[in-house]
């Protein structure tokens, strides 16, 4: 939801960084309980909560008693915090292994595992703060109840966590609960880069200028290397305005640049270098890509899933089918959908900028030519192709879709004849290529 706020592509990408990272909510957490700390000890201090009858039992206790008892939860915290970042380095490592590296930011963005950590280092220091102010109330025959009572709270609360965070690591190694997680991430990095990429083309019609032929247009290269993580183009439709000009850009989120690289062509009347800079200035580059802009990232998530899944050390051909069933879903979807130009403007309807979009054909041949590649020797897998470009074929609408179909058909048909099969596999294969036959002559 935030990523459909913020516009600034920095502001994304560090947004990004902290969402996927084990050290943030944690933090906020630490500092949270702190706070809590302080304000319960001035609660003790200042209020009369003291002499309240029924509250007794929490400002009039042994201080050597509380101490033990403070002291053996901060002890025994500390071992469940090394037991949780135990259980946590063994899922991430399950995870790299079975599914693929990349999964692992999956697994970092989980906000259940981040909370755990936190709560738990909280409560390890609340203890630990709570130990020294108790030793210091002794001398005075007072203890603060409150600020005791949330540390018994907490320690309940922590229990009743450890019990879920169990459950919830059981329950996120499972291959399909994974595969739908990244199939759902997948689903909403499309809708909110379509929506966004649309919003920049709802100029009306009557009112668009189409750019005036100029000089020829200059080469923008690269002054960095690396993955393109986000290309702010609001900003470079802006410059464009101001410098009167058109602008091409010729690379996308999730392309690899090298150092010198044209990656834009510019046609303005003038060009300084400080305009330059401005406008390699829009494109934020990483060492990784991010599905910030990039749709093909959790496409290739789902694809990494299928292969590892097809590889002799895994030989899971039911997560690989489970990944062919949610990819053939995305296409399906896709072909429901309108895929934006990749046209810009600015406020006075003048064209400012090309950019390169996503394709149908560009995401539905990342879906499956991979898997149909590595699937030669996993029949069912090549049949559960068959049965998902049937669906494709009973929902395509449009000629790049039928092209898809025919073309991803084809190569499987040609694929499967180079295999020696007996005659029930030949079957089950003919009867799923004659009903596919029988959708794609419906469809001309």
């Amino acid at each position: 939801m935030l990523l459909s706020i913020i516009k600034n592509t920095q502001l994304l990408k560090i947004y990004d960084t902290i969402k996927t990272s084990f050290w943030f909510t944690p933090c906020l957490i630490l500092v949270s309980t702190l706070c809590a700390c302080a304000l319960f000890l001035c609660i003790d201090l200042y209020s009369d909560f003291y002499r309240v009858s029924w509250l007794h039992f929490l400002y009039h206790s042994d201080a050597d008693i509380i101490r033990t008892l403070l002291t053996t939860i901060a002890g025994s915290v500390m071992t469940v915090v090394s037991i949780t970042f135990s259980i946590t380095i063994v899922a991430l490592t399950n995870a790299s292994s079975q599914f693929g590296p990349r999964l692992i930011r999956n697994f970092m963005e989980d906000v259940s595992t981040q909370i755990v950590l936190g709560v738990f280092i909280s409560l390890f220091v609340y203890c630990l703060i709570l130990t020294r102010m108790t030793d210091h109330f002794a001398n005075q025959s007072f203890l603060p109840g409150l600020t005791i009572a949330g540390a018994a709270l907490m320690t309940l609360f922590g229990i009743l966590l450890l019990i879920y965070f169990i459950h919830h690591v059981a329950q996120s190694l499972q291959s399909d609960h994974i595969i739908d997680n990244v199939y759902s991430e997948l689903q909403s990095s499309i809708r909110k880069i379509f929506d966004q990429q649309k919003a920049k083309e709802s100029c009306e019609s009557q009112d668009i200028n189409e750019p005036t032929a100029g000089t020829l247009p200059v080469s923008l290269k690269s002054p960095y290397c690396g993955y393109i993580q986000a290309i702010n183009y609001d900003q470079l439709t802006e410059w464009m305005s101001k410098l009167d000009g058109h602008i091409d850009v010729i690379v996308a989120p999730g392309d690899f640049v090298v150092s010198r690289k044209t990656t834009m062509l510019c046609n303005v009347k003038t060009l300084s270098t400080t305009d330059e800079t401005n406008l390699h200035n829009c494109f934020t580059l990483g060492s990784k890509r991010t599905p910030i802009q990039d749709p093909e990232f959790a496409v290739d998530q789902l694809v990494e899933i299928a292969l590892r899944a097809l590889s002799p050390g895994i030989n899971d051909p039911y997560s690989a089918i489970a990944c062919v069933d949610k990819l053939t879903a995305m296409i399906c979807d896709l072909t429901q959908d309108k895929f934006p130009q990749g046209i810009a403007f600015d406020n006075q309807g003048n064209q400012r900028l090309n950019y390169k979009v996503t394709s149908f054909e560009g995401l539905a041949n990342t879906a499956y030519d991979q898997i149909r590649q590595y699937s030669q020797n996993c029949l069912a897998v090549s049949l559960r192709q068959l049965e998902g470009l049937a669906c494709i074929a009973e929902q395509a609408n449009e000629a790049s879709h039928w092209t898809f179909v025919r073309h991803q058909k084809h190569m499987i048909e040609h694929g499967l004849k180079q295999q020696s099969l007996i005659d029930l596999d030949r079957e089950k294969i003919n009867r799923r290529l004659k009903h596919l036959n029988t959708l794609l002559n419906s469809g001309d």
